[in-house]
């Protein structure tokens, strides 16, 4: 264990990416900016919380050990580094008071920065700890493996993952696959363009297009997106989630076919970790 220029200790981030991510659902939800980067190190400081903790700690990871993690250069997080630190600090998770209807800023870390010496040092704010310590004692809370979204290459894919994965917690995905319904709101307040994007046309390529094209390229899942209007707007989306083997489904055209490709092997298992 080490400690930083403070005195405070700090412990190894553990990069085993089969680690699980584990969030409150109201987390998960609400607003975010950070960038690509800076998503995926957050990600991995809360994925170093087991489940009977009782406190948030400080945690250090050497430049090598991180770019090796995030699957860049080295040389280039380097060049990187006070970017990442500044966007770390400078932003906010904003989460919905569910008394007041109003969104409350929640700092992420109460520390972020580089030392030479050890390596990029992080602490998350004590004020997030309602929603990452103790989960097991909610009803609602995502979890996944790290895995599943260090290779995604835009935030829009993090977030919508993310959003997927609190909808669709289950153990099985059948071969007939299963619906998700997001709002279009609720996409956008995760995604942070409330203000970006305002023709659907511009949403749909943008944000939904590119999220689902990631997501599918390092994943079993394929999706098929049906928009729901209400009256003349575009509302909600619905995720027709199939596993990749789907043999009624139709890569090119993403349609679902008449006559199957092949023969339909049985459900993929989806393990999930007990938190």
């Amino acid at each position: 264990m080490g400690k930083d220029k403070d005195g405070q200790a700090l412990l190894p981030i553990n990069t085993n990416d089969e680690r699980y991510v584990a969030q409150a659902n109201e987390f998960v939800e609400g607003r975010q900016n950070l960038k690509l980067n800076s998503a995926k190190i957050m990600r991995a400081v809360i994925m170093q919380i087991n489940a009977d903790d009782d406190d948030i700690n400080g945690y250090t990871i050497t430049i090598p050990e991180l770019a090796a993690m995030l699957g860049i250069q080295p040389s280039n997080l380097y060049h990187e580094i006070d970017n990442i630190t500044n966007d770390i600090t400078s932003k906010a998770v904003e989460i919905k008071d569910r008394k007041s209807e109003k969104f409350v800023k929640f700092p992420w870390v109460k520390k972020c920065a580089y030392d030479p010496k050890v390596g990029l040092n992080v602490a998350l704010n004590d004020e997030i700890k309602p929603f990452v310590l103790n989960l097991k004692s909610r009803a609602h809370y995502t979890q996944y493996q790290i895995q599943e979204i260090l290779q995604l290459k835009s935030v829009y894919g993090i977030r919508i993952f993310e959003l997927l994965e609190k909808e669709q917690y289950s153990t099985k995905i059948p071969p007939e696959g299963k619906d998700v319904e997001l709002t279009i709101e609720q996409i956008r307040i995760a995604c942070d363009c409330q203000n970006k994007y305002k023709k659907i046309s511009q949403f749909k390529a943008r944000v939904i297009d590119t999220a689902i094209k990631d997501i599918e390229r390092v994943s079993n899942r394929r999706f098929i997106c049906t928009y729901i209007k209400r009256g003349r707007s575009t509302y909600a989306i619905n995720f027709h989630i199939i596993p990749w083997y789907y043999p009624y489904y139709d890569e090119k055209t993403r349609t679902i076919l008449e006559s199957p490709k092949f023969e339909v092997p049985s459900p993929i298992e989806k393990e999930y970790h007990v938190y």
